[in-house]
């Protein structure tokens, strides 16, 4: 049984057959081969939804990698936040935010320790050292989710250059076959 994979591979010229998925199947003996139509044997309103389908995907990785820059900016925040920390001491009080916009005054009773949000909700007290250590291997990690979209959107990008130029000759074709008015 032969299943597809859920990301395209790069396009390299408009030589090279674009597939209506734009994908690779991989058969029962573990050999990746094309599947699908040749972009060039696709009428215009089959181009057209293709092209419809790989700008919402386009929309779709931008909006992702624009979540993941605004986590990167809140981690920051979060790195700078606890550097404020550092010279506080027992009976300090502070600012602490529940959201970001909303802060209550609070006492801290011991600054060397912090509660961080772990993801979904989930919260641990940590020391300090263990909280930066936490936000940069977070900060590392979001980055390279980021670097990774980035890839795909180039793709998508000259994916849709492509689509955009064999939709374009086919429409010039269709106009040069029809008979000029009298």
């Amino acid at each position: 049984m032969a299943t597809s994979t859920m990301y395209p591979s790069p396009v390299r010229s408009m030589n090279t057959t674009l597939f209506s998925y734009l994908g690779l199947v991989m058969t029962e003996s573990g050999d990746a081969k094309p599947s699908g139509v040749p972009i060039a044997e696709l009428d215009i309103e089959q181009i057209s939804a293709l092209q419809r389908q790989v700008e919402q995907e386009l929309g779709f990785f931008q909006e992702s990698a624009n979540q993941l820059k605004a986590l990167i900016r809140k981690n920051d925040q979060s790195i700078a936040s606890m550097e404020v920390l550092k010279t506080a001491t027992p009976g300090h009080t502070a600012l602490i935010p529940l959201s970001e916009s909303m802060y209550i005054r609070a006492e801290l009773n011991d600054p060397s320790r912090m509660l961080v949000e772990m993801g979904t909700g989930y919260f641990a007290e940590i020391s300090r050292e263990k909280a930066g250590e936490f936000f940069e291997r977070k900060k590392k990690y979001i980055t390279q989710q980021v670097e990774t979209i980035e890839k795909i959107i180039g793709d998508k990008k000259r994916t849709r250059n492509i689509i955009s130029e064999t939709l374009q000759s086919k429409i010039q074709a269709q106009l040069a076959q029809m008979p000029l008015p009298k």
